[in-house]
């Protein structure tokens, strides 16, 4: 998992880089980071490894914690747009209440970078997410293991706990739990929202 954030990462500073002044050598400029927490690990590792790759790029980074609230994250956003950074890295707290916000900065010439949290309602200079639908695939495959394990055959029942169910991530994640998880008709998912 930390390769795999790493990897994004460094796609993510090289996405950056395009997007912002053509040499990072002759203008250094700074990229918000808009954090949703900093309450996980993931969170935390992304502001670190952000900040060193834009450092080697030739950007500062503004890291704005939300503290999971939606509102303090809008304001954030149109506080960030005023002061006409060279991009907008955005993880939201809620993907589709940031809509006009995105809007607002790309219409003033800021690039926006969604990361972590894909918002498909409107466009985005860049998007840096995992593979959510294969992180399905995989917990299938690793529930299809245990169930085997414990009845000889892939059957019995699975309590599936979400995240948020509005979520593009929580969703893309059961999309691709159920895919692999239909030819089995001996097993029951239970899903449950966290």
């Amino acid at each position: 998992m930390r390769r795999l954030a790493l990897s994004t990462m460094g796609l993510l500073a090289m996405a950056i880089a395009t997007v912002g002044p053509a040499s990072a050598q002759q203008s250094k400029g700074t990229v918000y980071y808009l954090v949703p927490t900093l309450l996980d690990e993931f969170q935390t590792g992304s502001v670190d490894a952000l900040q060193a790759f834009l450092g080697q790029v030739g950007y500062d980074m503004q890291t704005l914690n939300a503290d999971n609230k939606t509102d303090l994250q809008q304001s954030q956003m149109n506080d960030v747009i005023a002061l006409s950074p060279d991009a907008v890295i955005l993880a939201a707290v809620d993907f589709n209440a940031l809509k006009p916000s995105i809007e607002n900065a790309r219409a003033a010439g800021i690039p926006v970078v969604e990361f972590d949290r894909q918002i498909t309602s409107t466009p985005s200079d860049f998007t840096s997410v995992a593979g959510t639908i294969e992180i399905g695939h995989l917990a299938a495959g690793e529930a299809q293991a245990l169930l085997k394990e414990k009845h000889g055959s892939v059957k019995g029942k699975i309590l599936q706990v979400l995240g948020d169910p509005g979520d593009p991530y929580t969703l893309d994640i059961q999309k691709g739990f159920e895919e692999k998880m239909a030819e089995f008709q001996d097993v029951t998912i239970i899903s449950k929202p966290a």
